[in-house]
């Protein structure tokens, strides 16, 4: 049995909060421990944020407008100005393909809106591993300052 998919409500914040400190603890997500807010999971700017529910929370995704140093790499490898970024994607790790059905409902809903789905992972993060698998594109590679850490990023574009 799979995980539910619904829109992510203020009440999920502290479940959400919980598992994203546990997730910054043992995975380095996110990069910067002060980004472990409410102010970071709900940005104000985002388009849409979900969640994945099995008798409970188990993992989040939300989609925010495209800026920044990897713009022109997704554009270009897109070949549209149309797009979304999926970011904020975590899990616990306890219900599997979790992050995967999440991944993909960020996918379909930037279609709909008729957006191609972008997004950009630190190079040294095995998370790279798990999108180049499930078949997104890397555009290139650029610099980006997340806190005080220089990163190099993989600008993706979906499949």
């Amino acid at each position: 049995m799979g995980v539910a998919l619904r829109l992510r409500r203020s009440g999920d914040l502290p479940v959400l909060l919980a598992l994203l400190q546990r997730t910054h603890e043992q995975e380095g997500y996110p990069v910067r421990a002060e980004a472990v807010s409410d102010w970071w999971l709900a940005d104000a700017d985002e388009i849409g944020g979900w969640v994945a529910e099995q008798q409970g929370v188990h993992g989040h995704v939300a989609l925010h407008p495209a800026h920044g140093p990897a713009h022109e790499l997704w554009r270009q490898a897109a070949g549209t100005d149309a797009l979304a970024v999926v970011s904020r994607l975590f899990t616990d790790r306890t219900v599997p393909g979790t992050g995967t059905a999440l991944l993909q409902h960020a996918v379909d809903h930037a279609n709909l809106m008729q957006r191609t789905a972008v997004l950009e992972v630190d190079v040294l993060s095995p998370a790279l591993g798990f999108y180049l698998r499930r078949g997104w594109r890397d555009a290139g590679w650029c610099v980006q300052l997340w806190g005080h850490r220089t990163v190099d990023v993989a600008a993706l574009v979906q499949p």
